[in-house]
């Protein structure tokens, strides 16, 4: 009796212990699949993620993240959609196991509330799921591609930016009418995550590409020359204007410096500039005068060059801007032209004619040396402009100015004052021997017979002579002289030369 107890006890022992080694083995399967899901898991993010650091196009990176899923849970099938551009229809972003003509059917469809799961998802912005997509509401308009596809349940999730706003959705289908369990939640949780990080990625991508584009735009387009050089003063980019300037591609440029471009004084001057930015840090403004050796044409540029800087305020490199202002430097000097030239003969005018006696009278004082101012009218000149008309009266204006101009030295001045009247300054002579000497050839070379027009023309001139100091020591008194000297010589008959002498101011009045 007592070993068959012993036999029953030992029996049941035996049965427990086996019993617990079973539970033991099944949670230890359990613990190795679990373990191996997450490892596949891993594995996969890992591997979507590599994608992304390696740049893979978007369609890419979402087709790898749906095949996953659907390789870890072969039951699944995975798809992935976007919003497009006006966030108001839904289009197939990766759905490699859906039928075509299912695809066909749901690209592109308008989200709301019973379009489909992924429809209501994108507009709720909330995740649905439906145990069976045969009875369910959502999916009564496409009743008959859900039976053709044998497709029974349907979980989607809004796939959201960092900032909240619905990019797409996350879509997972099933063969049999189910709802997930907690495992299949966190799965659509993350692989919807995974799927915000490759569009925001897609984006951010996007994003800078347009900016790269909008940026090579400006700098292709804008009317103003555009360069980089490194700390040696070779050129790192060009913008097209500048390429076009140089009649050269980038890679002809790139690497190399001024002195290709440019004549060797003028590469100097760039090079100094270049240093005051890249060593001391300015912001360097300039007008730049400069021969392009490539093309023969000469320019003049305002020049803004500004210092690039590291994080660490060190600088690496420098960007100017140049723009031509040759057209504008010709206006401005064309005006300055205007404002001190007559504009027929383009002798200086009054203005400019006092200021050059102000600076000869003062240089005079200081050398103590002579000079000489006249003035003259053309005698017979309103007969001729009378007769024959303004044009032949300028032509013969213009021949005028040019043989009182070939009367005289490169330091001496003549100028138009008005009409036919004008004036001559030496700013040094030896003796008043000496301006009478070119007023006589001044009045020599104007008695020479004019051919304009068809015409022959004659006049003479009157010539009025005042010397300093002898004659007056300031700009005043000189003209005032030289006004007195050259009525006599009218009143004296005219094509003569007159000396200012003391007492002829007296005869006057």
């Amino acid at each position: 009796m007592v070993k068959v107890l012993l036999a029953l006890l030992l029996a049941g022992i035996v049965a427990a212990v086996a019993f617990y080694i079973i539970r033991i083995n099944r949670r230890l399967a359990r613990g190795a699949s679990a373990r191996k899901h997450s490892e596949q898991r891993e594995q996969f993010r890992n591997h979507v993620l590599e994608r992304l650091a390696h740049g893979a196009p978007l369609p890419t990176i979402l087709e790898a993240i749906v095949r996953g899923v659907e390789q870890e849970n072969p039951a699944m099938i995975c798809s992935i959609s976007l919003l497009d551009g006006a966030g108001k229809h839904l289009l197939i972003g990766a759905a490699p196991s859906l039928p075509d003509f299912f695809k066909a059917a749901l690209n592109g469809i308008e989200i709301g509330i019973g379009a489909g799961c992924c429809g209501t998802a994108a507009f709720t912005g909330q995740r649905v799921i439906v145990e069976d997509i045969q009875v369910h509401d959502y999916w009564a308009h496409h009743e008959e591609i859900t039976g053709k596809a044998g497709l029974r349940a349907c979980w989607s999730e809004p796939i959201r930016s960092a900032a909240g706003k619905v990019l797409g959705t996350l879509a997972i289908y099933l063969r049999e009418a189910r709802k997930p369990a907690g495992a299949d939640i966190h799965l659509i949780e993350q692989t919807a995550n995974l799927a915000e990080i490759a569009l925001g990625r897609s984006r951010a991508d996007q994003a800078l590409r347009e900016s790269e584009k909008l940026l090579s735009d400006i700098l292709e387009n804008v009317s103003a020359y555009i360069y980089v050089k490194d700390t040696q003063g070779r050129y790192l980019f060009a913008n097209g204007l500048l390429r076009k300037l140089f009649d050269a591609p980038m890679e002809e440029i790139v690497g190399y410096d001024d002195y290709k471009f440019f004549d060797a004084a003028t590469a100097a001057e760039r090079r100094e500039d270049d240093l005051r930015v890249l060593q001391g840090g300015e912001t360097v403004q300039a007008e730049e005068v400069s021969l392009n050796i490539l093309t023969g044409l000469t320019a003049v540029y305002l020049s803004v060059k500004l210092p690039l800087r590291h994080e660490d305020g060190s600088i690496y490199a420098l960007c100017g801007i140049s723009t031509d202002i040759t057209e504008r430097k010709d206006i401005e000097e064309h005006m300055r032209h205007m404002a001190q030239y007559d504009g027929l003969t383009h002798l200086p005018n009054r203005a400019l004619f006092s200021d050059r006696l102000q600076q000869a009278l003062a240089a005079a004082k200081r050398e103590r040396n002579h000079l000489a101012l006249m003035f003259l009218d053309l005698d017979k000149f309103k007969p001729i402009n009378d007769t024959y008309g303004h044009a032949v009266g300028d032509l013969l204006l213009k021949e005028a100015a040019q043989r009182i101009q070939d009367c005289l030295r490169a330091s001496d001045t003549a100028a138009r004052i008005g009409g036919d009247e004008f004036v001559v300054l030496l700013p040094i002579i030896e003796a008043e021997q000496d301006a009478g000497m070119v007023g006589e050839k001044i009045r020599h070379a104007l008695i020479q017979p004019f051919e304009l027009a068809g015409h022959t023309l004659h006049i003479s001139s009157s010539i009025g002579v005042a010397v300093y100091p002898q004659h007056g020591t300031d700009e005043k008194l000189l003209v005032k002289s030289a006004d007195i000297a050259m009525y006599h010589a009218k009143k004296n008959g005219r094509d003569n030369v007159k000396l200012y002498q003391p007492g002829m101011q007296e005869i006057i009045q």
